[in-house]
């Protein structure tokens, strides 16, 4: 199982606190989704599921596919 962080920030690269973002795991057998909430220094923070490739929605606009490591962290800028 695998960690993976999604920082989200504005223009100016200030976090963005409480925004939701969801992560669509994509693939034939995964069709899963996780939900969490940016803290206050805008990381949202999934943890325990499969290496793979995904799909990033924040505040439920589409933000990109990218392929979920571990460790690994991305960052948005919304």
């Amino acid at each position: 199982m695998a960690y993976f962080d999604v920082h989200v920030v504005d223009e100016d690269q200030r976090p963005l606190k409480s925004v939701r973002v969801v992560l669509e795991f994509v693939g034939i057998f995964r069709g899963v989704t996780a939900e969490e909430y940016t803290d206050s220094e805008g990381h949202a923070e999934f943890d325990g599921y499969d290496e793979g490739t995904i799909e990033v929605f924040v505040d439920g606009s589409n933000y990109g596919t990218y392929h979920y490591i571990d460790g690994e962290s991305i960052t948005i800028t919304k």
